[in-house]
């Protein structure tokens, strides 16, 4: 009978191990699986991120993955500050999305913001690779002290760092101080490090809206940064510039400009300063080059701005340098649809800007030339510039050629810019690399023998 006792105990005990082990081998593969979940409604970080057992925080998850994670957030709120801890590899990144058909908040509410930089913003990657994080809302940042508050922040010599499909919106300053000290980004990338690049940044399919940010932009690239694409975006309805790249402001120690890289496929519309307290009078851009180099600006629609598109350099002996402004659509803007140049003496110049096969119409003043431009590598031509003041400022040593100014028969004047058969516009341009493959419909550049002007390609 003892021995018999014995043995049931032995194999209750037997069993018991079994199960403790079946049980911790289940949740280590669980944890271990690469894809955890993240539910504010019904998650705790002490679960194991299964889409069983999600954790409450998405930070619990940014301390957690590896190399190769995929991180997939619940719809819901969370309030609070996401840092990423972990780098990928370019074989296995890391990456942080909404689940299919819902739409994770994350909301500053209640968030502070301090002398430490890099804490005042709600998504920050800093010195952080391989990357991507997609499908999330970043709202309600409100900072009322001289601290700069952003949406999502990008520091460092970052890698490969890919943003997409987001919408960030509600980030203000409401600061009351001076002027100098009254910032907010809705999304800024600023490459520190002088000696390595922020390099392989991608901004694709977001939205930016509802934002005031003082002396700030919407998205803005500054300094070190190297090979970025900022595509297919929407940035609408802020009191100051929508798209900014940005040189030679100190923020890196050396190669202090951003440059290589392309910005396309954007529409961007109500951008103005006119109710922006830091300024007095309406100067915001909706795409601006300010000491960036080798960056093309193409297949954009920029409308109901202070100014359209502008390449100059705000710093004294510096360039904006090797930009292409092509293909783009520019329309009822206040102040200028495309300006090129410094605005003063102490500002600094262009060289070698090519804007070609643009329609501008309907803005205050078409082209506008400022200061510190007037070289021979810079070109204007093969564009419409219709109603409006067609070229104001000093054209000497530009070259100016192939240019529409007249009535360029569109389909439905200021609806729809495509060319009506019969317009001056068709074949009326000068071919040449520069102009680009494709116009803003993505139809061949040429299809006859001569480029038309404008932004459309007459089919």
């Amino acid at each position: 009978m003892k021995k018999y006792l014995k043995k049931i105990k032995f194999l209750a005990i037997l069993c018991m191990f079994t199960s403790a082990i079946f049980f911790m081998h289940n949740n280590i593969a669980k944890a271990d699986s690469g894809t955890y979940y993240v539910s504010s409604t019904n998650g705790n970080d002490n679960n194991n991120g299964s889409i069983d057992s999600p954790w409450k925080t998405i930070q619990k998850a940014a301390n957690t993955v590896k190399a190769g994670d995929t991180v997939v957030v619940r719809g819901g709120t969370y309030k609070e500050k996401l840092t990423m801890k972990t780098s990928g590899t370019a074989n296995a990144y890391i990456t942080f999305k909404n689940y299919e058909g819902e739409t994770p908040i994350i909301d500053g509410s209640g968030q502070s913001a301090s002398s430490d930089d890099l804490a005042n913003a709600l998504v920050l990657i800093n010195d952080k690779s391989y990357i991507k994080v997609i499908g999330f809302n970043v709202t309600n940042y409100v900072v009322t002290n001289e601290y700069v508050p952003s949406g999502i922040r990008v520091t460092g010599a970052s890698k490969n760092v890919e943003i997409r499909n987001c919408k960030v919106y509600g980030i203000k300053t409401t600061y009351s101080g001076s002027n100098e000290d009254r910032n907010a980004h809705a999304i800024a990338i600023h490459g520190t490090n002088g000696n390595s690049s922020l390099d392989g940044l991608i901004i694709d399919n977001c939205e930016v809206y509802g934002c005031v940010l003082g002396q700030s932009e919407s998205v803005v690239l500054n300094g070190n940064v190297t090979n970025f694409e900022v595509t297919n975006n929407k940035i609408h309805d802020n009191d100051n510039i929508g798209i900014d790249f940005i040189g030679y402001e100190g923020t890196a120690s050396s190669n202090d400009y951003v440059r290589n890289g392309k910005c396309s496929g954007n529409q961007v519309w109500n951008i103005s300063s006119t109710k922006n307290k830091t300024y007095t009078d309406a100067c915001a851009d909706g795409i601006y080059v300010d000491g960036g180099a080798s960056i093309i600006i193409e297949d954009n629609k920029v409308s109901t701005s202070d100014i359209g598109i502008e390449t100059a350099s705000e710093h004294k002996d510096k360039a904006t340098d090797n930009v292409i402004v092509r293909n783009n659509l520019v329309y009822n803007c206040g102040v200028y649809g495309i300006s090129m140049g410094g605005s003063g003496d102490t500002n600094g110049k262009a060289t070698n800007i090519k804007i070609y096969n643009n329609t501008a119409y309907n803005n205050d003043v078409n082209m506008n030339i400022q200061k510190n431009c007037q070289y021979n590598s810079n070109v204007i031509k093969n564009n419409i510039f219709y109603k409006g003041t067609t070229v104001a400022g000093t054209k000497t040593n530009i070259a100016i050629s192939n240019n529409v100014i007249s009535d360029p028969k569109f389909v439905n004047t200021g609806v729809d810019f495509h060319l009506q058969a019969g317009s001056i516009a068709i074949n009326a341009g000068l071919n040449g690399s520069d102009i680009g493959s494709v116009d803003l419909d993505g139809n061949s550049r040429i299809q006859g023998n001569t480029v038309d002007c404008g932004c459309y390609e007459k089919q």
